[in-house]
């Protein structure tokens, strides 16, 4: 196998929104048009499948109309465009330093431009195809605390990296990017100058995490509360996750000193009540989008562990709906548009909810959905003296750490 180029959608560019720049000031910048977008991209280089390539000055202002593609380089020169292709935009050769701005960051590899002729004529994604050693850094300059443990740091880059490649295997075909830059995937800002970043990134160089042969993707969350979520509950019910390192380490965990490792909050019942039914709505739950009143949010199982893993909601007139625990978090912070979100949010699905008077308080640990390792933990181990094998194998249980490419 060789290292891959994964796909991270930086941008959701839409209509109205203001003119794109690309391209730092004063620097040369390659344009080429992509006939189609590949999913099997090996190395860092230019897409094979490229109808014409032009070179300007930068930064070039970019927009999406009606009648196509808008361009005007720094020298106020307008490339022609015909027709609304994929754009590629990456710095000319020989810049070995490949490094791209976009509305001000800037991001390893190369950047490409793809009409959502789906969502109407103006409406594109901005896309950052980039080796998966490359891209690797600026998640763990924005996953971690500079300050943390180098073991902590070589950890992350691991999950991180099983996380990435397996995202790419299964979006390879499916879609035109295989990641975001938001906690929806994995966070990522693009270039760091990080030292332990960049050093965990080349240190564990094509290191990912396996079971049986196969790649395991490397969940993880900020701090699991204590007790672990299985990945089959808190990620969803693919075969993937039926394995042993993703169900989950038994026993309490060790990031007790986690600011989010318990906390506490009060709401109004007839929050939770509005945004419980907006919910259901969104979701087509028929029930709980009718639910009349809120009277008990209860656990009614837990997993292997102990971390509840569904919760029954009650009302007054004997109606109960029940939803994994994961997705009575989300629904609880559910947020319609024109309102406002939580603040804060329900920082995780291992909770209790009490209802008295109006109020529902909601006691809980941990921050994320819990499932593999958990960040707090793994810089506690860390600092106790493990090194990164061992806590790997402390959070997914039963892991094998292969070298996927040299």
């Amino acid at each position: 196998m060789q290292e891959p180029v994964v796909r991270v959608r930086l941008l959701k560019v839409r209509p109205g929104q203001p003119t794109l720049q690309v391209g730092g000031a004063g620097r040369w910048i390659e344009l080429a048009m992509v006939e189609a977008d590949r999913a099997d991209e090996e190395e860092d280089g230019p897409s094979a499948l490229v109808s014409f390539v032009s070179v300007h000055r930068a930064p070039l202002e970019i927009a999406l109309g009606a009648r196509g593609w808008s361009i005007l380089d720094a020298l106020r020169f307008r490339p022609s465009v015909a027709g609304r292709p994929i754009l590629e935009l990456r710095p000319p050769p020989p810049d070995e330093a490949s490094f791209v701005d976009v509305d001000g960051r800037t991001y390893p590899g190369c950047v490409r431009l793809v009409p959502r002729a789906d969502l109407g004529p103006e409406a594109y994604d901005v896309v950052n195809h980039v080796a998966v050693e490359r891209y690797l850094p600026g998640v763990l300059g924005r996953e971690l605390f500079r300050h943390w443990h180098p073991e902590t740091f070589a950890a992350q880059a691991i999950a991180a990296r099983s996380f990435a490649c397996a995202e790419h295997v299964h979006f390879g075909s499916r879609r035109h990017y295989d990641l975001t830059d938001t906690a929806s995937s994995q966070e990522y800002i693009g270039r760091v100058n990080d030292d332990r970043a960049l050093e965990a990134t080349a240190g564990t160089r094509g290191i990912v995490l396996g079971y049986g042969g196969a790649l395991v993707p490397g969940y993880y969350s900020s701090c699991c509360g204590g007790l672990a979520a299985d990945a089959r509950d808190a990620i969803g019910d693919h075969p993937s996750h039926d394995v042993p390192p993703l169900r989950g380490r038994s026993g309490a965990d060790v990031c007790t000193d986690a600011p989010l490792y318990s906390w506490s909050m009060r709401r109004p019942v007839s929050d939770l009540l509005r945004r419980l039914r907006a919910y259901g709505k969104a979701r087509k739950l028929e029930t709980l989008a009718n639910i009349a009143s809120l009277r008990a949010i209860d656990v009614s199982s837990v997993n292997a562990h102990g971390r509840p893993r569904a919760y029954v909601i009650g009302a007054e007139n004997g109606v109960e709906v029940e939803l994994a625990a994961e997705r009575l978090r989300r629904a609880l912070d559910y947020t319609p548009r024109g309102r406002s979100a939580p603040d804060p949010p329900a920082w995780s699905s291992h909770l209790q909810i009490t209802i008295a008077g109006g109020e529902a308080k909601l006691d809980g640990h941990g921050h994320g959905h819990g499932a593999g390792l958990c960040q707090h933990g793994a810089e506690a181990l860390a600092r106790a003296g493990q090194v990164y094998p061992a806590i790997l194998d402390w959070y997914y249980p039963e892991i094998d750490l292969e070298r996927a490419y040299a």
